[in-house]
């Protein structure tokens, strides 16, 4: 009896969680990096750790450059054949696009998975991928990596206002240069990738003009630790940029057992391999034996397994990076600070030194010495393998380096919603709420400010006393030009 009993409140619980308009079916995700593979595997993986079944879309050329520990992610490669000659993004990532839609194996499985959501990040992807997410109805998820891409989608969207502090020509130049990304990306990529989408996909009717209408949903991949250069106007952008962030695994054994003999710590270096003879010079400048100092450098293109190294040295091209940034017995990171992993610096309390390549990495470094937990190689004399071994034993010695970092790491771990909830959450509502109309949600089409009515107004005002007073001085002078030559018709200046 107490049997039945069982089964029939069961069975009445069951009905009652089918029938909540709260719960959703098993939810799927289908992951597309033309480039910058390990940062979307990271996502690709997270997601997979939520209980999403993911799927992750790369060249078959960059396979050994995804995220080293992926779990129950699978993932599928386009093979495309990249023309030496082809040096510009736009146009390698336009034959990616090519591969991708006429790849009939992906194509079958793709059918077979029917994804709920199609996560991509918007530079060089929005032009291929979302005709392609329209087609499979799949929910469109962009996800922006850095500056550049914010300022893309922002300016495609409208979802953001620009949020600028400096001077009025600084000003009017990033706004210029605003302007010539979303143009330059329009003209050089978008154009050819519709006419590829076309061509392959001809019933989706995607344009210029409505490319963007169904993306409600927008990933943001930095933090606020970081910057914050735009007010959003919606709950629809949503900071996950340590999402991935978690506590250290244990080393290698071997890998433990070789550290910890050298004293004075661990300096990890993610640096390429095109710094190759700089981190072995840095190695032997170091102290060595037992009383020294390890570097350990990630490197997941190191091939010279015979070559022979400072017995300091320790290359490893297959490894975690967190797990190295969050050793317990790591002193300092040598780094790019590109944002994912100066937010694992950030999340992990290690103090950085920065070699940034472009002007985002500049940007990102210079946020961070203003935090108090990084040095620069723009701050050095000279690059030179002694000079960063000096940074190195200045940051080790310091101990406010240490200290800031480990406030910047509390201000991103005691937050109330990690950022990996916020990710999962809105994915979730995207889902419930696929078929709504999410007006209430949605971004103004034209969003003005009181400040920019006030600027309006004022240079109304001054262009007015300033018309006014131009016009009268131009009176002026004319009145007195026909007035001299009225004196001088009348003979008043003749001898």
């Amino acid at each position: 009896m107490s049997i039945i009993i069982i089964l029939c409140v069961n069975f009445y619980l069951m009905n009652i969680v089918q029938s909540s308009t709260l719960t959703t079916p098993p939810q799927s995700a289908v992951v597309v990096a033309f480039e910058d593979i390990y940062d979307l595997s990271l996502l690709a993986n997270t997601l997979s750790d939520q209980g999403i079944d993911t799927t992750l879309i790369i060249p078959a050329s960059n396979e050994n450059e995804v995220y080293e520990t992926l779990i129950d992610v699978e993932v599928l490669t386009v093979k495309v054949e990249i023309k030496e000659s082809t040096i510009y993004s736009e146009k390698k990532t336009i034959q990616i696009c090519e591969a991708l839609l006429k790849d009939e194996q992906i194509a079958k499985k793709i059918q077979e998975i029917q994804p709920t959501f199609t996560v991509f990040p918007a530079l060089r992807h929005d032009g291929c991928l979302l005709p392609w997410a329209k087609t499979v109805e799949s929910i469109p998820v962009i996800w922006t990596r850095n500056r550049e891409e914010e300022i893309y989608v922002f300016e495609w969207t409208g979802a953001a206002l620009s949020v600028q502090n400096t001077g009025f020509w600084t000003r009017l130049w990033t706004n210029m240069s605003r302007r010539s990304i979303f143009y330059t990306v329009r003209d050089e990529y978008i154009i050819y990738a519709l006419r590829i989408a076309g061509k392959y996909l001809p019933h989706t009717d995607v344009n210029l003009d409505n490319l963007y209408d169904d993306v409600h949903l927008i990933l943001w991949g930095a933090d606020v630790i970081l910057r914050s250069d735009f007010a959003p106007l919606t709950q629809l952008i949503v900071e996950v940029g340590c999402h991935h962030c978690r506590g250290p695994h244990p080393l290698q054994n071997d890998l433990h057992k070789a550290l910890i003999e050298f004293r004075l710590g661990t300096v990890v270096v993610l640096l390429d391999e095109n710094y190759e003879t700089l981190i072995k010079e840095l190695a032997w400048k170091l102290p060595q034996g037992k009383e020294g100092q390890a570097v350990v450098w990630k490197n997941m293109k190191w091939q010279n397994l015979n070559e022979n190294l400072p017995e300091n040295l320790f290359v490893h091209p297959r490894i975690d990076r967190q797990d190295l940034i969050g050793y317990g017995r790591t002193r300092v990171v040598l780094s790019h600070c590109a944002d994912t992993e100066l937010l694992e610096s950030a999340f992990h309390g290690s103090p950085v030194i920065c070699f940034p390549r472009n002007s985002y990495e500049v940007k990102n470094t210079a946020r961070a010495i203003q935090l108090g937990f990084a040095r620069s190689v723009e701050e050095i004399d000279t690059l030179s393998g002694e000079e960063i071994a000096n940074t190195v034993n200045h940051i080790h010695e310091t101990m406010s380096y240490r200290e800031n970092a480990r406030k910047v790491s509390l201000a991103i771990r005691d937050r109330i919603n990690p950022a990996v909830d916020r990710l999962i959450y809105w994915l979730r509502y995207m889902a419930r709420t696929k078929d709504w109309n999410l007006y209430f949600l949605m971004p103004a089409n034209s969003v003005k400010t009181m400040n920019e009515d006030l600027q309006f107004f004022l240079g109304l005002f001054v262009g007015v006393i300033v018309g006014a007073f131009s016009t009268i001085g131009c009176m002026l002078t004319r009145y007195l030009i026909i007035s001299k030559k009225v004196q001088r018709s009348k003979g008043r200046y003749t001898r």
